[in-house]
C-alpha cells in the first residue's frame, strides 16, 4: 500500500485491531481432531485461554458471525469450503468481522505462499506445527494486519460502516479504495451492494459489471450480479451468473447456499439441479448439496431419485431432522407409508415436541387407515399448540369423514 493509501487510515480514523496478546480470542478450524487437539494444547500452554475448535469451513463462518475471532487458524486440507474459499467469504460477507488469519498448511512451495499471502491470508503455518514457532508466527500476523499498508482493515472498516447502515460513509471509503487500487474488483463490489440496498437496481448492475471487467475471476462480482439478475426476473441471465461464480468456486457450499432456494423459488428446478451437479462432479458431496438434489427431484415427482439422495443426505448426517422428515415426506408421497411412519417415530423419539413433525404422522396414519389414532395425535398436538390451524383443521375434516 502506498503513502496515499495510507491516508484513508487518517481520512476514515480507521480504529486499531485489539493489541496483540493472550486475551486474544482464537479459531481453530481444521478436519484432523488430533491436529484440533495438540494445537489447542500448544496455546494453552503458550497462555491462550479463550479457544474456539470447528472442523470444517462453513462451520467456521457460522462461528465467526456470532461471536468473531481475533485470529483464525484456517487448515488447507478443509473439504469444502475450502481455506482459499473461506478467505474469500471472510472479506466480503458485510455480516462479518475478519480479523488476523493464518493458514495452517501442509508444506506449500514459494508460489503458494505468495498466493496465499495475495489472497489475504496474514502468514502461514506448517504443518506438523512445531510450538517454538506459534508465537513468532501470531505476532507476525497480527503486526501484517496491523500495518497502515495494509489495505484489508480499510475495507473492514466500509463493512462496518455498512452494517451499521452508514452507506454515505462506505460508499466514500469504497470510492476511495476503487481510485487507489485501479486494477482490483472488491471496491466495485462493495459498491454494488451499497447501491443494491439503496433499490438502485441499475447502479448496482453497472458495478457489479464494472467488478468483473476488472477480475472476470471475481467469484463475488458473479455471485451478486446473479442475484440482481433475478430480482430484475432475467432468470436466464442470473442462471448463467450464478453458474460461472460456482465454476469458480464449485467446493464452497456458501456459494450453493446461496442460490438454491431464490432458484427453487422462480420455478428453476432444472437449472438448479445442474449448478448442483458441479459439486458433484468434482467430488463435493456435502450434506447440503445431496439433500437440495432430493428436493430438486421430490419437486419433479420422480420419489424414486429423491428418495435415493434424501437417504444418502441422512447417511452423512443421522442426526439432521430436518433430512430426517423431508425423507419420511418422500415415503409418504412415494405411498411408503411404513417407512414413513419409521422415520416420524424416529424424530419424535429424538424430539417429542416437534408438533410439524407429529402432524405430518397423523397424516400418514390417517392414509393409513388409522383414523382414530390420526385424531388422538392430532389433539394432542392441539392441546399443546392451540394456535396451529392446520391441525384444527385437519382433526375437523377427519372427525366429519367418520361421522359420515
Amino acid at each position: 500500500m502506498n503513502d496515499t493509501k495510507i491516508d484513508l487510515y487518517k481520512k476514515y480514523s480507521v480504529p486499531e485491531p485489539q493489541p496483540y496478546g493472550s486475551q486474544l480470542d482464537i479459531l481453530i478450524v481444521d478436519p484432523q481432531s488430533d491436529v484440533r487437539i495438540l494445537l489447542t494444547h500448544h496455546l494453552q500452554k503458550l497462555g491462550f485461554s479463550k479457544l474456539r475448535v470447528v472442523k470444517d469451513g462453513l462451520e467456521a463462518l457460522t462461528e465467526i458471525r456470532r461471536h468473531p475471532a481475533n485470529i483464525v487458524l484456517l487448515s488447507n486440507e478443509l473439504d469444502g469450503p475450502t481455506a482459499q474459499d473461506v478467505i474469500q467469504e471472510l472479506r466480503e460477507d458485510i455480516s462479518i468481522q475478519r480479523d488476523v488469519v493464518i493458514l495452517c498448511s501442509t508444506p506449500i512451495n514459494k508460489q503458494e505462499v505468495m498466493l496465499a499471502l495475495e489472497n489475504g491470508f496474514d502468514d502461514f503455518l506448517i504443518k506438523p506445527i512445531i510450538p517454538n514457532e506459534i508465537l513468532p508466527k501470531f505476532k507476525s500476523a497480527h503486526a501484517v494486519f496491523s500495518s497502515q499498508r495494509n489495505p484489508e482493515r480499510i475495507y473492514e472498516y466500509a463493512k462496518f460502516a455498512i452494517r451499521l447502515n452508514e452507506l454515505d460513509r462506505a460508499e466514500s471509503v469504497y470510492t476511495d479504495l476503487a481510485q487507489q487500487t485501479l486494477k482490483a474488483a472488491r471496491p466495485y463490489v462493495g459498491l454494488a451492494r451499497i447501491a443494491h440496498m439503496r433499490g438502485d437496481l441499475d447502479g448496482a448492475m453497472k458495478h457489479a459489471q464494472d467488478a468483473i471487467q476488472k477480475n472476470n475471476k471475481y467469484v463475488h462480482a458473479h455471485a451478486l450480479l446473479g442475484q440482481l439478475h433475478l430480482e430484475k426476473n432475467d432468470l436466464d441471465a442470473a442462471f448463467s451468473s450464478f453458474r460461472t461464480a460456482i465454476e469458480l468456486s464449485p467446493l464452497n457450499v456458501v456459494r450453493y447456499e446461496k442460490v438454491a432456494e431464490p432458484l427453487l423459488k422462480v420455478g428453476r428446478v432444472d437449472d438448479l439441479i445442474m449448478l448442483l451437479n458441479i459439486a458433484v462432479k468434482a467430488g463435493f458431496e456435502h450434506p447440503f448439496i445431496i439433500e437440495r438434489l432430493g428436493h430438486c427431484f421430490f419437486q419433479k415427482k420422480d420419489y424414486a431419485k429423491a428418495g435415493k439422495y434424501f437417504r444418502q443426505a441422512v447417511s452423512a448426517e443421522p442426526e439432521n431432522l430436518s433430512f430426517l422428515n423431508a425423507l419420511a415426506i418422500c415415503y409418504r408421497d412415494s405411498q411408503l407409508y411404513n417407512e414413513a411412519l419409521d422415520i416420524y417415530n424416529q424424530i419424535i423419539k429424538k424430539d417429542n415436541e416437534n408438533h410439524l413433525v407429529m402432524f405430518n404422522k397423523s397424516l400418514v396414519l390417517k392414509l393409513m387407515g388409522r383414523p382414530d389414532e390420526a385424531i388422538k395425535l392430532l389433539r394432542k398436538i392441539i392441546a399443546k399448540h392451540p394456535e396451529f390451524k392446520k391441525a384444527k383443521d385437519k382433526l375437523t375434516e377427519i372427525l366429519a369423514e367418520e361421522d359420515g
